[in-house]
């Protein structure tokens, strides 16, 4: 039987969630000969051999061994080594609900002229949505409506298309490689979001977060929308921003959360306005 799925997860720094994510997979409910998992593994010291190992006799994994730091770059070389016809890219820490493969199998063969599909990352023990709120229906994407859509870790491609390697973790700027990828993806092909498909990941709270990471998110944000900056982006964009202009005066009187949005106010402006190429 011919690999169908090629799913290619970076790991750096962490064993547990990766065991976690490789034991989801033991829950498909399609063949495993249906898909192969691609671990591009970026540890200088955790050892990740015993765990690949005691997993390699159960379906089809590979384990490559990078002597880099660098999220793009680590998918991309997942992207050169993939079999399936279908590439996605879940985190090392999330996991694949029994029916997450079967479902993005389903939707390509009903779909036969869409090139991406994006899903939602959802708790399915608390019914609740998780990162937004994903919508409930199907809804094909533009650059109006992707941006409450997509998720790296819930992209299913059928194009192997390439991350630019100067954005992601481990890159000179550290963020917004996935906003580039569905960007360049929407202008180009048929991308799609389907609720159908669902991923778990845990929970994010943007405000827990530290502020240097705010900072590079933003920062990163604002580098892509640049970058690819057109009419409407630039509405986005200037949207975005004064979103968080409102936060920022909102929260003057908490001092914790009112530094957050400064931050990300700040890290939009500088990477917008301030960026070198």
């Amino acid at each position: 039987m011919n690999i169908k799925i090629s799913l290619i997860v970076s790991t750096y720094g962490r064993y547990k969630e990766v065991e976690l994510f490789l034991e989801s997979l033991l829950e498909q409910n399609c063949n495993f000969e249906l898909f192969e998992v691609i671990i591009v593994d970026q540890n200088d010291e955790l050892d990740l051999v015993p765990l690949v190992n005691s997993f390699k006799d159960k379906f089809n994994l590979i384990h490559v061994k990078a002597d880099f730091k660098g999220l793009s770059k680590a998918k991309n070389i997942g992207i050169d080594l993939a079999k399936g016809s279908i590439i996605t890219f879940p985190d090392d820490d999330c996991t694949f609900y029994p029916d997450t493969i079967s479902n993005a199998l389903n939707f390509f063969d009903k779909n036969r002229d869409v090139d991406v599909v994006y899903g939602s990352v959802f708790e399915r023990s608390t019914n609740t949505n998780v990162m937004r709120n994903w919508p409930r229906e199907q809804k094909k994407l533009n650059l109006f409506n992707f941006s409450m859509r997509y998720s790296a870790i819930t992209c299913f491609t059928r194009i192997k298309l390439k991350f630019n390697e100067n954005y992601g973790v481990g890159a000179k700027i550290s963020s917004g490689e996935e906003l580039d990828y569905v960007i360049r993806a929407i202008k180009d092909y048929k991308v799609v979001y389907s609720p159908t498909i669902q991923v778990w990941h845990p929970k994010l709270d943007v405000l827990s977060m530290s502020n240097q990471k705010i900072y590079n998110y933003a920062y990163g944000y604002a580098a892509i929308m640049r970058k690819n900056c057109n009419i409407i982006l630039a509405i986005i964009f200037s949207t975005s921003f004064m979103y968080q202009c409102v936060r920022y005066f909102i929260n003057i009187l908490a001092p914790i959360q009112r530094k957050k949005y400064f931050l990300a106010i700040k890290g939009r402006f500088d990477g917008f306005l301030l960026l070198k190429e």
